[in-house]
């Protein structure tokens, strides 16, 4: 148990060393030299088609910018999704995902399924840093894949955040009957 605690606690300092490494190293230049514009992967409200083709434009003929966003895909975002998804994961198994559903208690189903949104959370992060560095310069993409790409970046930068609203939805629910649970007992 103390061991989990321990890996828990070194996971959520990496994954705040990483996210302002990301902030501080990426997202502020990023806007400095892109006049105030944000990265995509910055707006947490999700964009669309048109947003991932005016990017493309705009990184196509603003190299500084082009090279910051690349690096980041390089750089923090190579380990972030796994230390993330893995931090999900272990809080999940330390919330002892368990209880009552209407009225029925959780199947051994829905709780391996509940297991694997943390993992699929890291699955669909990863595809999305990968359609956007094969689409964003430096890479030169063919007219299809850049229709293909424009189209799925939405959906997964969507499926991403509601994944993880998920997860932490999930987590605080079954904290709370865990607290719930055990404040019985006492």
């Amino acid at each position: 148990m103390r061991k989990t605690r321990a890996v828990t606690a070194i996971l959520a300092v990496l994954c705040a060393a990483l996210f302002a490494w990301t902030y501080l190293g990426f997202v502020l230049p990023f806007r400095a030299v892109a006049a105030g514009r944000d990265m995509l992967d910055a707006r947490i409200a999700g964009y669309e088609s048109g947003d991932v083709l005016d990017m493309l434009q705009f990184l196509r003929t603003h190299p500084d910018a082009a090279a910051i966003q690349h690096a980041l895909y390089l750089g923090p975002e190579l380990i972030f999704p796994a230390l993330l998804g893995a931090l999900l994961f272990l809080l999940m198994q330390k919330a002892e995902p368990g209880g009552f559903f209407f009225g029925r208690a959780l199947p051994p189903g829905a709780v391996a399924v509940i297991f694997a949104l943390p993992v699929l959370y890291t699955l669909v992060d990863y595809a999305e840093n990968m359609a956007s560095l094969l689409l964003y310069p430096p890479a030169s993409p063919s007219d299809g894949t850049v229709t293909l790409l424009s189209v799925t970046l939405p959906i997964l930068v969507r499926m991403k955040f509601a994944l993880l609203v998920v997860i932490v939805i999930m987590l605080a629910r079954f904290a709370a009957y865990r607290g719930l649970s055990h404040g019985d007992s006492e």
